[in-house]
């Protein structure tokens, strides 16, 4: 072939391939996924510097309802907490830099129909296929006490983010050698959450006797039909009466009834007994229906409780304003709990599009953290030898997270209450007020310092009734 043939096809190929980057440069690029997008089944790094070895990521395995409003926060706080600690360069263990992975499966707890069996293989997954060498999460008594031995057997670490219920620190009293590996994180222990309700009562009462000009002393309970309720309903029954109150009516509904046609029946029994405060105690997907049907029944009564669904940002507008005046417990709100909450609170609804973070979100975030403490102090990735490094974290030796101060109990349960200005694991009374806004509420010190009040809360339109 002639040179100048072969300088022509030469040509021909610069141009072609100068060409082919002109339009790949000009193609649309792939957009980056949302921010803490939900994956199942996959490890992910945000903050990680990108070619980190396998060898060197932390998987932290999430197990809770992936599809449900819990489990979904589980993602969100692990995520965001995720992210912060690896742009932060990681933890380092002797003089080597690791950085985490979180890996999500789903045990569809949330269900009104949940299977356990479908727990128990999410944790099966989640420890043998993605590798997780620590774990977090839960929601479902019933679902978490049938895969949770799976972990324990396992010999790994369960930051606990969900489920109310005492058992599990009961099992770690009972059998410590077996149930070591599980620590509360969010939310305050069943029995705990029912004295919360008590001190917010003793607080209320007079507040609303002094608005009303009348004696209130009527409560109504309206709980799931499940094992978390019992004893916080127990710890609340039997203290009613110290405070001057009494139970008209106490409503124990399946999951299966939680319907507004269910609701309409339930608010006519309580309306029926002349309740003047109803306590819903809902975790589910009940609560829509039980505010809806609230304002359109308009019984004589305030609702104070707690509700989870009534924790997120959009409860306002999915039940057309109808939460006005509901009070509820949340792990937290944009007040100052501890130096770091508003900064994360913030942070969330930034990330998230305006959502707040649901109290199992808190939790993820905050387990993250403790974990990384835990593995930096210990100087190890082995749950045994990090133990002792969670039991140090005590009321002589807090840690600081965003929902509250950490100190662990002997049971690895999280100590409650507030000592001074420095607020451990409590829960907010906050109420849906006029316009959407959402404020916090006063105790009179029962359960936090009245410095954490926003505001003062607000009765409904239609009256409470008499006694």
């Amino acid at each position: 072939m002639e040179t100048r043939q072969i300088a022509a096809i030469v040509l021909i190929v610069i141009v072609v391939a100068g060409v082919g980057v002109g339009i790949w440069w000009f193609l649309p690029q792939a957009p980056e996924p949302p921010y803490g997008e939900l994956v199942i089944g996959q490890v992910v790094t945000p903050g990680a510097p990108a070619g980190v070895s396998d060898d060197y990521i932390i998987k932290v395995g999430i197990l809770g309802p992936m599809t449900a409003i819990q489990g979904e926060g589980h993602w969100r706080g692990a995520y965001m907490a995720c992210d912060e600690l690896n742009t932060a360069g990681g933890v380092t263990i002797d003089s080597e830099t690791y950085y985490f992975g979180i890996v999500a499966e789903d045990t569809n707890e949330a269900s009104a129909s949940f299977d356990p069996s479908q727990g128990v293989a999410a944790a099966q997954r989640v420890l043998t296929d993605d590798g997780a060498q620590f774990t977090l999460g839960g929601f479902r008594t019933e679902s978490v006490d049938t895969y949770l031995g799976t972990v324990m057997a396992a010999k790994k670490l369960f930051l606990s983010c969900g489920a109310a219920t005492d058992l599990f620190t009961e099992y770690v009293n009972d059998t410590y050698d077996t149930y070591k590996y599980f620590f509360k994180v969010t939310p305050i222990n069943s029995t705990s959450l029912g004295g919360e309700i008590i001190g917010f009562l003793a607080a209320l009462k007079p507040i609303m006797q002094g608005y009303l000009g009348k004696n209130v002393s009527k409560v109504a309970i309206i709980r799931e039909d499940l094992a978390w309720t019992i004893p916080l309903t127990n710890a609340i029954n039997y203290y009613l009466p110290f405070f001057g109150y009494n139970k008209t009516i106490e409503i124990a509904y399946p999951l299966t009834q939680g319907t507004s046609t269910d609701f309409a029946t339930y608010w006519s029994q309580i309306e029926a007994t002349g309740a003047q405060i109803t306590i819903p105690v809902i975790s589910g997907e009940g609560g829509i229906s039980m505010t809806t049907q609230y304002a359109a029944l308009q019984p004589g009564c305030l609702i104070a409780g707690i509700d989870v669904q009534a924790q997120l940002a959009n409860y306002w507008n999915e039940t057309g304003g109808a939460c006005e005046h509901e009070v509820l417990i949340q792990t937290m709100h944009r007040t100052n709990k501890t130096t770091r909450s508003i900064d994360m609170w913030d942070s969330f609804l930034d990330h998230f599009d305006g959502d707040e973070p649901l109290y199992t979100a808190v939790g993820a975030y905050d387990a993250m953290y403790l974990l990384h403490k835990g593995i930096n102090d210990a100087q190890s990735l082995n749950s045994t030898t990090i133990i002792p490094y969670l039991e140090a974290i005590t009321t002589a030796n807090p840690f600081e997270g965003v929902g509250a101060n950490f100190a662990y109990t002997s049971t690895h349960d999280v100590f409650e209450g507030y000592i001074g200005n420095t607020i451990y694991s409590v829960g907010l009374f906050v109420q849906w007020q006029a316009g959407g806004a959402k404020e916090v509420v006063t105790t009179g010190g029962a359960v936090y310092p009245n410095w954490l009040a926003t505001a003062g809360i607000t009765f409904p339109s239609w009256g409470i009734n008499d006694e």
